[in-house]
């Protein structure tokens, strides 16, 4: 227990609440038998507080007021309240009596551990737009300054005098920021910060202040101040340095590069018919294997910069690269909060320059953005796990379904967080995890799952469940499809770990490297679980990270067929970030390998090792995956040689119906059908409609488009080339009638 205390009220316009709060206060500290001061600060009220304050004082010795001439904003009372308080240890609440000064003791008892206690309302009882702000304010204090606290605007705060006598003062007015600005700068200078849930009650009297658009503003303005100066030019500018290479290797001459090829023509055909014809799909692509439909969520993303940029598909392709610069900036801020700065800074980096996240960043395909939805769902469980707050499960459900509809097998992320959720669960049912709305956040989760996967649901209801029906034969043919026998399983996994993830996305095929990383990205993983057979507590980022990794892995081994890179876009993110906990000196590696190299090492400090080795690493890593770099190779021009042989076709054409087809190996008409149909001349089909012309396109090198069995050129019928062009290396024959079969 404390001897003295200084309290005090900020109040603007609580005429009717200041009295019932003052003298609360004086009875819990006068039974509590402390010695005590309070001021009631008077920000400029316009009402009658300043009267009912000065009665107060005037009634007490013990109470002193501070009038504001005008009212100076929330921060500006509580700045007079710390800087005019005489004791050693002050609190202050807000003088509205939403608080219950009883809860004092809470804060008071845990002075012995904490230099600012900070309360944090249990259950807040503000209007549903108060709330919402507070979500988003406490979200960007955690996103710049890693702050993970629960309620850091609670008007309920405890605080000892040195922390505000060696902290630099107060610059911010407002109060949304103050408080920020408190805990940062305590933080900063190695001041212990403890919370402490309080009840909250509604006003009884008067009105809120302090959630009006122009201060959220100011407040926003102020943060990112505070954070320039805090946080320091090299975090700023690493960071900055690190997107704009990301974002250059993502938009360099994008429209020359991009892939527009069949599945991208498919998509814009399918986009113009939701913006023209108004036509929404309930399904998305077909998948490589079966009758198997994704769902149509990554066609309502593509529709809106498409109908921005009228139908141009570039725009698409645009926005993919936007969201390949926004998993680079997730990745540095999950590699930072997890294992530091540095960390954070490297494993970026890599992930930026890395030739096959170029790729699928500089074209629109479905499954280009995975990566960016499955580090939302393991991002979101974090920040429930660390918050406390569950309700954050509703956007790992989310997540889930959005990575889903980029690629079915993105569905392993259920059961990956599937066993987080579990291992959360353990925590609470052995008390060692004190959680908000789990069960709720866990249904909210399921739900908002099934909201985003409900256009599938619907198509099914409507079509005799032909989807359900296609993943059904997908996994009862597991002669074909999926592997349950665990040795071929086993057998796959090596592999599928090494080859497809490290060697495909790190160390670009290179032999020995592939082996190098393989091994050295698993070194945090059994670190970690060796120290947990020490009794030390698992670190969450290691624990989902080898969940992550290793469920994984196993899912994908059980798929017999070939594995693309793209089937791996939900789980690249993860050796990158394994490499983040590799090289951290503060993080797994640095507390449980040095102390083991210690041992051998004549140096006195083999964290230098580690240093110098992850330095040649990331340089040998950078120099490979430049070298390999997509942006070395001379651009495809695939949009431009389309829309080149598409207006051809339509000038040959001479404005009658035609005939199209296209010989190729491993593409369809599609993105040529696009084009065709963007220039107002829509190819007529066979056989329902035969026209006197057949234009042919052949992407194959050796081509001969009379008599080939194509089934648009073998419905056309007996025909001669009239005219031959090649665009790019691309030939396109005009063919016309010939019944009589003379040349």
């Amino acid at each position: 227990m404390i001897d003295n205390l200084s309290v005090f009220f900020p109040c603007f316009n609580e005429e009717g609440s200041v009295t019932g709060t003052v003298n609360k206060a004086i009875t819990v500290l006068e039974r509590l038998g402390i010695n005590y001061e309070i001021t009631i600060v008077n920000d400029g009220s316009t009402d009658k507080t300043a009267e009912v304050a000065d009665s107060l004082s005037n009634s007490n010795p013990k109470i002193k007021v501070i009038h504001h001439p005008k009212n100076l904003g929330y921060g500006e009372a509580l700045k007079s309240g710390f800087y005019n308080a005489k004791y050693d240890v002050i609190c202050y609440t807000d003088g509205d009596g939403q608080f219950n000064f009883e809860e004092v003791t809470k804060f008071i008892y845990k002075l012995e551990t904490a230099d600012l206690i900070i309360g944090y309302r249990i259950k807040r009882a503000d209007p549903f737009y108060r709330i919402l702000f507070a979500k988003g304010w406490t979200l960007s204090l955690l996103m710049l300054f890693g702050m993970k606290l629960k309620d850091v605007d609670c008007g309920f705060k405890m605080v000892k005098r040195e922390v505000l006598e060696k902290i630099p003062k107060f610059e911010s007015k407002r109060g949304a920021m103050i408080n920020a600005e408190l805990v940062i700068k305590a933080k900063k200078f190695g001041f212990r910060v403890s919370q402490v849930g309080v009840n909250h009650f509604s006003r009884t009297a008067g009105k809120p202040t302090g959630a009006s658009i122009p201060v959220i503003v100011r407040s926003y303005f102020d943060l990112l101040k505070l954070w320039w100066k805090y946080l320091g030019k090299l975090e700023f500018f690493a960071v900055v340095f690190i997107l704009f290479i990301a974002t250059f290797l993502r938009y360099y001459r994008l429209p020359e590069y991009m892939t527009f090829l069949g599945d991208e023509g498919r998509d814009a055909l399918m986009i113009r018919r939701i913006l023209v014809e108004h036509d929404l799909p309930l399904i998305g692509p077909t998948t490589s294997i079966g009758n198997i439909y994704l769902g149509p969520l990554y066609y309502y993303m593509m529709a809106v910069p498409m109908a921005i940029f009228w139908l141009n598909p570039v725009a698409a392709a645009y926005q993919v690269a936007f969201i390949g610069v926004l998993t680079v900036l997730i990745i540095y801020y999950l590699g930072k909060i997890w294992f530091g700065s540095w960390s954070g800074w490297v494993v970026a980096f890599l992930y930026a320059i890395s030739p096959v996240n170029i790729i699928y960043s500089r074209s629109s395909w479905n499954p280009n953005p995975a990566p960016l939805f499955a580090l939302i769902s393991i991002w979101s469980m974090f920040i429930a796990q660390k918050s406390k707050d569950f309700r954050w499960l509703i956007l790992t459900g989310a997540a889930i379904a959005a990575a889903s509809q980029m690629h079915y097998l993105a569905l392993i992320l259920i059961p990956i967080t599937g066993i987080l959720w579990l291992y959360s669960l353990s925590l609470k049912l052995r008390k060692k995890l004190e959680s908000k709305y789990f069960f709720t956040g866990t249904l909210g989760g399921i739900f908002s799952f099934f909201v985003i996967m409900s256009p599938l649901v619907v198509f099914d209801l409507k079509h005799n469940f032909l989807n359900y029906r296609a993943i059904t034969a997908f996994f009862s043919d597991r002669q074909a499809t999926v592997n349950l026998n665990p040795f071929n399983t086993l057998e796959r996994i090596i592999p599928i770990f090494s080859n497809n993830l490290i060697g495909r996305y790190i160390t670009q095929d290179n032999f020995w490297l592939t082996i190098g990383v393989s091994l050295l990205v698993i070194i945090p993983i059994i670190i970690t679980f060796w120290r947990r057979t020490k009794g030390i507590i698992l670190t969450w980022s290691i624990l989902a990270l080898s969940i992550w990794l290793t469920v994984g892995v196993l899912g994908l081994a059980l798929y017999k067929q070939n594995i693309y890179d793209h089937y791996l876009g939900f789980l690249n993110p993860v050796p990158y970030l394994l490499i983040g906990a590799l090289i951290s000196t503060s993080g797994v590696v640095s507390n449980g390998l040095v102390s083991k190299l210690r041992i051998f090492s004549p140096y006195p400090d083999p964290v230098w090792l580690i240093r110098i080795a992850a330095i040649l690493l990331i340089l040998t890593l950078t120099y490979i995956n430049l070298q390999n770099s997509p942006l070395k190779n001379p651009p495809n021009n695939q949009v431009k040689r389309t829309q080149e042989i598409a207006k051809f076709v339509i000038s040959e054409a001479e404005n009658k119906p035609f005939n199209f087809a296209l010989i190729a190996k491993s593409n369809y008409d599609a993105a040529y059908q696009f084009y065709l149909g963007q220039l107002g001349h829509k190819p007529k089909t066979v056989p329902a409609e035969i026209t006197d012309q057949l234009f042919v396109v052949c992407e194959d090198p050796v081509c001969e488009p009379i008599n080939h069995p194509k089934y648009e050129i073998a419905g056309f019928g007996m025909a001669k080339i009239e005219k031959e062009q090649i665009f790019s290396g691309v030939k396109v024959f005009k063919l016309i009638s010939n019944p009589n079969g003379k040349p």
